[in-house]
């Protein structure tokens, strides 16, 4: 290669304690500063920079992290890389940037063929992960530096997508407008507990209205039998039961509202979920990880909310209730309850994640911009990104959430019967050609 920038000069990874060809690295100096860039491919090696990883998301001075902090990123890609068809699966691509050895960046990617066979450069976890976004320590990473990166990291894709990173982020700036952005507002919804003394002051803040909307709501199941609140942090045996309850009830809910998250029924979610673990920080006495709280009725489940935990930040991820006291709206209960436990506890945000919804604006008071975008590499990747995910994808997805439930169900019932008819006559059609077949004789010779 021509340049110094375009040159592979990988010397100060010592935590993998070997020398790595890998087309994806390359080293470089600014100023006094010497650069090297890697690209971690495995489990093995993210596993060998794990101290550090974890170091680099206490200093950095970006929010919205979790779904890059490493025991998300590891847990995922022990269910989702490790195992079905290899050609199938994601392939990890972990660019780390270190800074005279020290490491100053981790930007969790991986590379994802779609069903025409582009292969797409997207953030690593999706579509579990919710937020896209970048590790990295403000202080010590230059915008420019930044910008090196990610134009030698883009290479040799069809197209990078980039979704839902939060626009006040460094990653804004070093994308800097590349490629086209998604049309439709998106925004994260939140309740910032910082501008509550406590959780009494916080419910004086709200409308009369609202609080006698909320009284209302819990003196009505109350009236049912003895209501109850219960944490569990990731790694209890009590925390793995109620991950199984909560995804089984959110499968009845997607099936009554005329929904589809093929996704969450999949064994390999159910796997990811209850393997994730949780605890309270013992440096900052605050939850970290995943947590899972509660509202049982006479001790029965009838809500459960699955969350994530960092730095003060709470990110409501699941939640589900049982269908048959929707009527008592146990879902809006165990919100409140959460949001007090949160309160209580010391965290300082209670994220509702992206795409907004009506629900949403009466539980928070504050919203940060996300953006969206799609940048092609290759002529199919530019076609990829200006025709399919910037227009008809988006307009594809509008139309179809603001069909009525009814209209929903019509249609996901349509769908499946055309694939079952399909997968008949896939089956019909072997056993035609296999009757069909002449069958071959084999004489040994004596």
């Amino acid at each position: 290669m021509s340049t110094d920038a375009e040159k592979f000069a990988i010397t100060s990874i010592s935590d993998i304690g070997h020398l790595r060809q890998d087309t994806h690295a390359m080293s470089f100096k600014v100023g006094d500063n010497q650069y090297t860039l890697d690209c971690l491919t495995n489990m093995q090696e993210m596993v060998l920079i794990a101290a550090e990883w974890k170091q680099l998301e206490q200093n950095c001075g970006e929010t919205y992290i979790f779904f890059q902090s490493f025991d998300w990123c590891h847990q995922w890609c022990n269910s989702f890389t490790q195992a079905g068809d290899e050609k199938a699966r994601p392939r990890i691509k972990i660019y780390i940037l270190r800074r005279n050895g020290e490491l100053v960046l981790v930007w969790p990617m991986m590379i994802v063929k779609t069903v025409a066979g582009l292969d797409i450069l997207t953030f690593l976890t999706e579509p579990h992960g919710q937020y896209g976004n970048i590790i990295c320590d403000r202080k010590k990473l230059p915008v420019a530096v930044g910008k090196r990166v990610w134009k030698h990291i883009r290479k040799n894709n069809d197209a990078v997508n980039l979704n839902q990173y939060p626009q006040s982020s460094l990653l804004k700036e070093i994308i800097d407008g590349d490629g086209v952005v998604e049309k439709f507002e998106n925004f994260a919804s939140v309740l910032d507990l910082t501008e509550f003394e406590n959780w009494d002051d916080y419910r004086a803040s709200l409308g009369r209205n609202i609080r006698k909307r909320r009284n209302k709501r819990r003196n009505r199941l109350s009236r049912l039998g003895n209501v109850n609140f219960e944490v569990h942090f990731g790694g209890t045996q009590r925390y793995r039961e109620l991950v199984d309850l909560a995804l089984q009830m959110k499968q009845v809910w997607l099936q009554k509202t005329g929904r589809r998250a093929t996704v969450l029924g999949q064994e390999s979610t159910r796997d990811f979920l209850v393997g994730l673990t949780g605890q309270i920080s013992p440096t900052s006495s605050l939850p970290q990880g995943a947590v899972l709280t509660a509202l049982t009725l006479e001790g029965k489940p009838i809500g459960v909310e699955i969350g994530m935990c960092l730095d003060g930040h709470y990110y409501f991820y699941l939640g589900a209730f049982d269908w048959d006291y929707r009527d008592f709206t146990p879902g809006k209960i165990q919100i409140e309850k959460t949001q007090e436990w949160a309160k209580n506890i010391g965290l300082k945000k209670f994220d509702f994640l992206g795409n907004p919804a009506e629900y949403k604006l009466t539980w928070t008071n504050s919203s940060t911009a996300l953006e969206s975008r799609s940048v092609p590499v290759s002529m199919r990747g530019f076609f990829y990104c200006f025709l399919w995910r910037a227009y008809l994808r988006p307009f594809i997805r509008l139309g179809f959430n603001n069909l009525g439930p009814k209209s929903r169900v019509k249609i996901f019932s349509i769908l499946s019967t055309w694939k079952r008819l399909k997968s008949n006559w896939g089956r019909y059609s072997a056993d035609v050609k296999t009757a069909v077949s002449p069958t071959k004789t084999y004489i040994s010779d004596k």
